[in-house]
């Protein structure tokens, strides 16, 4: 008699216990965001700058190929921010139209590489501190965060998660600065800006 009274105290301690772990669990654990990219830049003779061009390998080998000599041309440094179609008046020979489609043909299937865009919800501490671009943005708004003695322990962890344990700091204002420059970084690297 006394065994079966025990029994749903036991089955309902047992589901209250599995209850709380649940959800101490979820409070504790790290949930991240979907990570999101940046397509890569396209390539155009119409719309791409000499700059561009000349910064990314791939298509400054198809400029060699298809106009040889214009990376060296001593003015083109003062061209970066013009295209080849600003340019082709004063070097007739050297771009020719012909040229140009042939170039134009091959940059359109040439695609800048895809860039992953750091954030405060999906991004590891490891990950940021690893990345001195993005370490100096995050030092920039949370001083001292990547020389921190006990930053190593939270290298499996976003910011997101780490504020939790230090809101005066880790504001939500200072997460959405953060996310941001992060936001401003990767367009660079992805030559959107």
């Amino acid at each position: 008699m006394m065994a079966r009274r025990k029994l749903p105290l036991i089955i309902g301690g047992t589901l209250i216990l599995v209850v709380v772990l649940g959800i101490a669990v979820s409070y504790f654990l790290p949930s991240q965001e979907p990570t999101v990219t940046l397509p890569g830049i396209s390539y155009s003779v119409e719309a791409s700058n000499i700059g561009a061009l000349l910064d990314f390998t791939e298509a400054r080998d198809l400029l060699e190929q298809h106009l040889p000599g214009l990376a060296e041309l001593r003015q083109i440094n003062v061209a970066r921010p013009l295209t080849l179609l600003d340019i082709q008046p004063y070097y007739p020979d050297l771009i020719t139209d012909q040229r140009l489609q042939a170039l134009d043909a091959e940059l359109e299937m040439l695609e800048g590489s895809s860039v992953v865009v750091y954030t405060t919800g999906s991004t590891l501490v490891g990950v940021i501190l690893d990345d001195p671009e993005a370490r100096d943005i995050v030092d920039s708004y949370l001083p001292g965060f990547s020389t921190h003695p006990d930053i190593g322990q939270g290298r499996g962890f976003t910011l997101n998660f780490m504020q939790k344990f230090d809101r005066n700091t880790i504001t939500d204002q200072v997460l959405a600065n953060i996310n941001a420059d992060f936001e401003a970084l990767a367009k660079k690297r992805a030559g959107l800006e």
